[in-house]
C-alpha cells in the first residue's frame, strides 16, 4: 500500500517513515513549507530548512520526497487565527488549528492526489480498531470501526492535539510511533543511521520562534494599548500595555507587587482591562464549549467524562449538563485552575479520545 508521510526533517517523522518502509509500505515523503525564513531564525517543521533535512532522510531511506507550499493556508487558518484570538481576549491553540486545517486537511487531500491509501505522521497517539469493528486501516472511510487513543508513552502523548480529526479519516491515518517511547525512537534512528537521529526537540509554538507570544504579536504589528490592571471590584492596581499580553492564570510579570500572590482571573477586551485575583478566584467549575467534534458516542446529561483543558493538565471528572449538536456544557467535580476562553478541552474515557472543542465561557456557577 502507498502511504504519504508528513516529513518535518525531525527524528519523529523520520522514524515513522523508516518503520513504514520496513513494514512494506510504498512511502512517499511530503514536506509542507509553512512560512519563509524570518530574522530570528524559525527552525521547525514548516521552515525552509525543514525541506532539505527531510529530503536527506528520504534519500537515506531510498524513498521519494516532495516539497509543497502551504504558507497561505497556514497563515490564514493558523497565524491569523492566533493573532485575532489574543486580540479578542482568548487563548488559542495553534497546534490544534494546524492539525485541523493543514496536516489533516490539505495534506490529507494531497495524499489522495498521490493515490495513497493512508497518511502517516510522527505524532505520539494510537488509532485502533474498535472491538466490534471489522475494517482495517486503509480500507476506506467507514470510520465508525476505529478509535483514537493516547500514546503508550504518557510523557509524549499528543492525542490532546488530535481531537479535531474526523471519524471518517481514522481508517486512513497511521501513527507508527504511538506504541513507542521517545528513547526508543532515538535508538531506532541511530541504528538506521538517519540524519535526523540527533535533531533537537521543539517545545515552542513553531512560528513564534525564540521568545514569547506577546513578542510575536509586537513583531506582527500589534500596537501597545495601555490600560488598567484592576481587581474584581474594579479598583485600579496598575497599568498594562495591552490586555492581550496576558493569559488567564498568569502569575509572573504582572507589574503589580506587594500583598498576596495574584493571578490573572479575567481579561476584558471591551474595557481594555486585566483583572487580578487570588488563587481561588482563578479556579472555575463550569465550562461552555463550542465547535465540538465527537469521535465516539456523545455522552448524555448526567454522565461523567474526564476533561483535559491543557496539554499537560491532569484530566478531571466533569458532569455532563448538556451535549447538543456542536455544543457542550459541564461542571467539574472540583474547580479547575485557569480554564480559559479559546483553549481546547478534550474529553476522555480512559485512554480513548471521545471528542473535544473550544472553551467559549467559564464560570463559578454550580447550576
Amino acid at each position: 500500500m502507498k502511504v504519504v508521510v508528513a516529513m518535518s526533517g525531525g527524528v519523529d517523522s523520520s522514524v515513522a517513515a523508516a518503520l513504514l518502509k520496513k513494514e512494506g509500505f510504498e512511502v512517499i515523503g511530503v514536506t509542507l513549507t509553512l512560512f519563509a525564513p524570518e530574522k530570528g531564525g524559525i527552525a521547525c517543521c514548516g521552515a525552509a530548512e525543514a525541506g532539505a533535512k527531510a529530503r536527506a532522510v528520504c534519500d537515506a531511506l531510498g524513498v521519494r520526497h516532495y516539497l509543497k507550499n502551504a504558507a497561505d493556508i497556514f497563515r490564514k487558518n493558523v497565524i491569523d487565527v492566533f493573532v485575532k484570538s489574543y486580540l479578542a481576549g482568548a487563548t488559542p491553540n495553534p497546534c490544534v488549528d494546524c492539525n485541523r486545517s493543514v496536516k489533516f486537511s490539505y495534506l490529507f487531500d494531497l495524499a489522495k492526489v498521490f493515490g495513497a491509501g493512508c497518511l502517516a505522521t510522527g505524532h505520539y497517539a494510537r488509532i485502533e480498531k474498535d472491538p466490534d469493528g471489522s475494517a482495517s486501516p486503509g480500507e476506506g472511510f467507514a470510520g465508525s470501526g476505529f478509535r483514537l487513543l493516547r500514546a503508550s508513552d504518557p510523557l509524549k502523548d499528543q492525542s490532546y492535539f488530535l481531537y479535531c480529526l474526523k471519524k471518517e479519516q481514522l481508517p486512513r491515518i497511521l501513527f507508527p510511533l504511538g506504541g513507542l517511547a521517545k528513547k526508543e525512537v532515538r535508538r531506532i534512528a541511530r541504528e538506521l543511521g538517519l540524519p535526523a537521529a540527533e535533531e533537537k526537540e521543539s517545545h515552542d509554538i513553531c512560528f513564534v520562534g525564540k521568545g514569547s507570544y506577546d513578542g510575536y504579536l509586537k513583531r506582527s504589528g500589534v500596537k501597545p494599548r495601555p490600560g488598567w490592571i484592576v481587581d474584581a471590584a474594579g479598583a485600579k492596581l496598575g497599568r498594562h500595555e495591552g490586555f492581550f499580553n496576558y493569559t488567564i492564570g498568569q502569575r509572573r510579570g504582572l507589574g503589580v507587587y506587594g500583598g498576596e500572590r495574584l493571578y490573572v482571573t479575567a481579561l476584558r477586551p471591551e474595557a481594555n482591562e486585566v483583572v487580578l485575583g487570588s488563587l481561588s478566584d482563578a479556579r472555575f467549575s463550569k465550562l461552555e464549549v463550542s465547535g465540538m467534534n465527537w469521535l465516539a458516542k456523545k455522552p448524555v446529561p448526567g454522565e461523567r467524562v474526564e476533561a483535559q483543558i491543557r496539554y499537560r493538565h491532569k484530566p478531571a471528572s466533569c458532569l455532563v449538563v448538556s451535549s447538543d449538536g456542536t455544543g457542550f456544557s459541564g461542571i467539574f467535580d472540583e474547580p479547575q485552575f485557569a480554564p480559559a476562553k479559546g483553549q481546547s478541552v478534550v474529553f476522555y474515557e480512559g485512554d480513548r479520545v471521545l471528542g473535544g472543542g473550544t472553551i467559549s465561557a467559564v464560570s463559578k456557577s454550580q447550576q
